[in-house]
């Protein structure tokens, strides 16, 4: 069903008042809760904004019924679902009787303060839920003994040699198709792909027991006549031909792992490690269910055997050059946290998640849970997501959600390609003879001044080149390209900047913003008055870059405030040329 499109802001002062109360009530406005919401540039390295007044994780029926003031039974009946599975929980962990009536009736309390309104999002209200259950148990890892045992029995599987025998049966394999050794690996691999996937849509392999034997299994690997539509197995195949295309390593990104049905995701990344594919699996931060975590990850011995050989990313805030420093190791399997407890949720994901989604070739969410935000919603993403879920045993859904076509992407490789070839004729400057000087300067550390930093240093520059013979003027401004944004820029920039080729970096002083403003013929206004690069913190980590590469090229001149005054300033927002904290006043 189309929706109608939500009124932009200052159309409707009460609709606006209701949506901001949608929003403070959720805790998913960035404006109130800036430590735990993704700022807006962090949200983009996800999900494609251009002309959306809002981001909503959940399907478009659920938000507009709770906008439109028309959420009823329907949105009572989530709720109730949210219940039904906590419920159980709580009676299947507690022992204790007191404790467990207690921990009930905290939990009915809230269930009930916050559904009333119908202003609640029922992923918000279990999150909720499942956080006083976790903080009132003292309990670490909930379920852990069971996931650990499921885990355990699918690893057994796994090793068993009837998996082997059943795996590695030829019976099936299209060999029509192969008509060639490089086609054949292809059918080779597409086959292997989709026994493992077969046995992911069977819980009972790792739930219970289950017939084990290699008969039972190859049934099992062929999967249902209709579990399996033919457009699927296409789209699978697809997918195994772009890992297979061109010689550059891609990156996926893994999401929603599950006890039991995790050590066959993990099995299958193998097999996509040897197409040259680097995973970064991505597990929850916190307790949700049977969803993997990160203590799971560190705790289970078996989690911890499977991934012997990956790289675990502890760090919720990596920074762009540590993440892809970590992706160009040796390394091919990485572990992240998404730094929810909850399904997927772009607004509360952890800043290590956003870059990872960012510099990802293609998305893998694995979770049904996750499903109904990704497909049921109008919001198109940045990258191509694959869904493969199951939603009843012996089924298997492999859905397609294509990028939005206005995304630009600068991969590494691209900004790299695009210093290198700045340095190239940086360097052919200085063999004539140029002085080459790099200038540092406020961009958006000033909140709502942006336009105005760009005009003062563009006029200063170009100040500097009409006064200065033989000098190469470096202005950042002049080298940004539609789609970049700062953590782009950053990396880009700091390539060039350690090079060697800057003989003069000059940092933005008080002088040069008033003489900006006298050239331009006007006063310094009071938001600018005193100002230098102290102020911003792209300034301080270029400050701290510059002293490292002096102490590599003695012979670079360092221009401008003295370094002790930029330890102000620590680090960048997310995606932004500015500090957090300043943006916030």
């Amino acid at each position: 069903m189309d929706y109608p499109p939500i009124p932009k802001p200052g159309t409707d002062p009460d609709k606006d008042a209701w949506i901001a109360n949608f929003y403070m009530e959720n805790h998913l406005a960035y404006e109130a809760f800036p430590d735990k919401v993704a700022s807006p540039e962090q949200l983009k390295f996800i999900v494609w904004l251009e002309d959306e007044p809002y981001f909503y994780p959940c399907t478009d029926a659920i938000f507009h019924s709770i906008i439109n003031k028309t959420a009823g039974e329907e949105l009572v009946m989530r709720y109730m679902k949210v219940w039904e599975k906590i419920e159980p929980l709580v009676k299947s962990i507690i022992e204790d009787r007191y404790q467990r009536k207690y921990l009930l009736a905290m939990l009915q309390i809230k269930f009930r303060r916050e559904s009333a309104p119908l202003v609640m999002l029922p992923t918000r209200l279990e999150k909720r839920l499942l956080q006083i259950f976790v903080t009132v148990s003292e309990i670490a890892r909930p379920l852990s003994r069971e996931k650990e045992a499921m885990n355990r029995r699918a690893a057994d599987l796994l090793d068993s040699d009837a998996f082997k025998t059943a795996f590695n049966d030829l019976d099936g394999l299209d060999r029509a198709a192969g008509t060639d050794l490089e086609k054949l690996n292809i059918e080779i691999i597409f086959l292997q792909l989709k026994r493992l996937l077969c046995l992911t849509c069977h819980p009972e392999l790792w739930t219970g027991t289950t017939d084990m034997s290699t008969e039972h299994l190859r049934e099992l690997m062929k999967g249902p006549e209709a579990g399996m539509a033919q457009e699927h197995l296409e789209r699978l195949k697809e997918f195994i031909r772009l890992g297979q295309s061109g010689q550059e390593t891609r990156y996926y990104l893994w999401m929603g792992p599950t006890a039991g049905s995790v050590m066959l995701d993990i099995a299958i990344i193998r097999i996509l490690i040897k197409l040259n594919i680097k995973v970064i699996m991505s597990v929850k931060h916190a307790f949700y269910y049977h969803s993997i975590t990160m203590a799971d990850i560190i705790e289970d011995p078996v989690l911890q055997d499977a991934l012997h050989d990956a790289d675990i990313i502890t760090n919720i805030n990596i920074s762009k050059n540590e993440l892809l420093n970590r992706l160009k190791s040796d390394k091919h399997l990485f572990v992240i946290s998404d730094g929810t407890q909850e399904r997927f949720n772009p607004l509360l994901s952890s800043v290590t998640f956003a870059r990872a989604f960012k510099e990802c070739d293609h998305v893998i969410s694995r979770h049904p849970d996750d499903s109904p935000c990704l497909l049921k919603t109008r919001f198109q993403f940045t990258r191509d997501i694959t869904v493969i879920t199951s939603h009843r045993p012996g089924s298997i859904i492999i859905e397609l959600k294509p990028h939005h076509p206005g995304v630009i992407r600068f991969s590494e490789k691209d900004l790299r390609l695009r210093a290198e070839s700045m340095i190239l004729h940086l360097k052919m400057a200085r063999k004539q003879g140029k002085t080459i000087m790099f200038y540092s300067a406020i961009v958006g550390s000033i909140p709502h001044q942006i336009e105005t930093a760009k005009r003062i240093l563009n006029v200063f520059v170009g100040y500097l080149r009409e006064k200065q013979e033989g000098v190469v003027v470096i202005n950042p401004g002049e080298h940004f390209e539609k789609g970049m944004d700062a953590d782009d820029i950053m990396y880009m920039w700091e390539i060039v900047q350690r090079s060697g080729v800057i003989d003069i970096w000059r940092f933005q002083t008080v002088h040069d913003i008033e003489k900006s403003f006298e050239l331009m013929g006007e006063k310094v206004p009071p938001e600018w008055v005193g100002k230098d690069a102290t102020y911003s913190t792209g300034c301080t980590k270029e400050m701290q870059i510059a002293m490292e590469v002096q102490k590599e090229h003695p012979e670079m001149q360092i221009i401008g405030p003295s370094w002790e005054k930029f330890m102000r300033r620590k680090e960048y927002g997310v995606g932004k040329l500015y500090d957090r904290a300043f943006g916030e006043l």
